[in-house]
C-alpha cells in the first residue's frame, strides 16, 4: 500500500460536492464522484502501471459511499 493516498475534498468542477482523489506518490491518479447511479471512479491516463492494493481500494469505497449519501 505503499504510495497510496486519498483525499477527501470538495469538488470545484461540481458544484462543491465531495469527492475522493486518489493519489499514487503524491500524483493524482483517479477521482471518485457521486453518479447519477451512485459512485463513480475516473481513472486518468498514466503511463506507468499501477497496482492498486483492493483491500485499500475496498475500505476506501465504504468510506466514501458512507460519506457521500
Amino acid at each position: 500500500m505503499k504510495g497510496w493516498t486519498a483525499d477527501f475534498t470538495n469538488d470545484a468542477l461540481n458544484d462543491f460536492e465531495l469527492a475522493v482523489e486518489i493519489l499514487y506518490n503524491d500524483e493524482d491518479v483517479a477521482v471518485i464522484r457521486k453518479g447519477e447511479n451512485g459512485l463513480e471512479i475516473k481513472w486518468y491516463a498514466n503511463q506507468n502501471q499501477l497496482i492498486v492494493p483492493l483491500d485499500w481500494l475496498a475500505e476506501l469505497l465504504a468510506e466514501a459511499k458512507k460519506q457521500m449519501k
